[in-house]
């Protein structure tokens, strides 16, 4: 399951920075859903437990105290091949930093392809010591993945109206009754599903961020630098493993790090373009006592609207 994750967080990171920019929306960028939490018709949620429901993608769960929808879930990413994804977290959007070894619940939702769940499990094992089973879980039936060791649950997975269900943990050697618990919550609905409505994001050109860039770094304005980030921001070092945060998450370090003494002089132009991650502007982090050092901001749209997706730092002498 570290296997997953790290793939995981590979795919959602890399991929969005890696788009060229397009004058017309992808079809996956138009088909990203707004998450409706209205009231579940069935079961009663638990004692201490709130539910999380998606009427777009047609499922629920109930999730403890302290956990949320995490921020860097990519909702649907492709509608055909249908596939979408959400990741739930026990921590605040300021310390959201999606990584190998994160305690999460995933929830994937894709075209079954024709696999039973049991087959869809088998397919997606990366322990050596895996065990599959049919089971019958809030009175649907699929198939549950367990350590054969210790008999503890990582995932389940169901099939309806031709699409997988799945509900997955991180497994790292040790049992984790909560995420357990989580996993057991998963509700699919039945009846037709859909997509509403999505609020179209405020045109920005790629010339007004950059600037805008330039300007909030100079003045160390946080709130206005977390104003030209996405959501989600892939960060990490060049070669390296990224990793995605929250833009709360990533402002809440600058902020200490500005407070240590670190400064950022953003170079707005010329913007340039990698063939790799797309359109990006340079910059160079001065901290006390240490060599300066390249970040380069890339830079991506979503519509017309453009924002900084990854902090990307390079290599000495790159």
């Amino acid at each position: 399951m570290k296997a997953l994750i790290i793939a995981m967080v590979l795919l959602v990171s890399c991929a969005p920075v890696a788009a060229p920019p397009s004058a017309a929306p992808t079809a996956s960028a138009a088909a990203v859903p707004t998450a409706r939490v209205t009231p579940s018709p069935t079961a009663t949620v638990g004692a201490g437990l709130a539910r999380y429901v998606n009427s777009d993608l047609g499922y629920n769960v109930d999730l403890p105290a302290g956990w949320r929808r995490a921020t860097c879930s990519q909702g649907i990413v492709t509608s055909s091949p249908f596939e979408a994804s959400e990741m739930f977290v026990g921590v605040p959007e300021t310390e959201e930093v999606i990584r190998g070894g994160v305690r999460m619940v995933q929830v994937r939702v894709t075209e079954s392809g024709g696999l039973t769940p049991l087959q869809w499990l088998e397919r997606g094992a990366s322990q050596p010591d895996t065990r599959f089973e049919v089971i019958t879980l809030n009175e649907r039936t699929g198939a549950r993945a367990f350590i054969g060791a210790t008999g503890s649950t990582y995932g389940y997975a169901f099939v309806v109206r031709g699409w997988i269900y799945s509900i997955e943990r991180p497994y790292f050697g040790s049992e984790d009754k909560e995420l357990e618990r989580i996993l057991a919550t998963l509700r699919v609905f039945d009846g037709a599903v859909g997509g509403g409505p999505r609020a179209t994001p405020v045109p920005r050109s790629i010339e007004s961020l950059a600037d805008s860039i330039a300007e909030a770094f100079s003045k160390k304005d946080v709130a206005a630098i977390a104003g030209t980030m996405a959501p989600c921001v892939t960060v990490g070092a060049v070669p390296g493993d990224p990793d995605m945060r929250s833009s709360a998450a990533y402002v809440t370090a600058l902020a200490a790090d500005f407070a240590a003494g670190t400064s950022v002089r953003v170079q707005s132009r010329p913007i340039e373009n990698d063939p790799y991650v797309g359109r990006f502007v340079r910059s160079t982090f001065t901290k006390p006592g240490e060599p300066d050092q390249r970040v380069d901001l890339v830079l991506r749209a979503d519509g017309d609207r453009w924002s900084v997706s990854a902090v990307l730092i390079r290599a000495s002498g790159n």
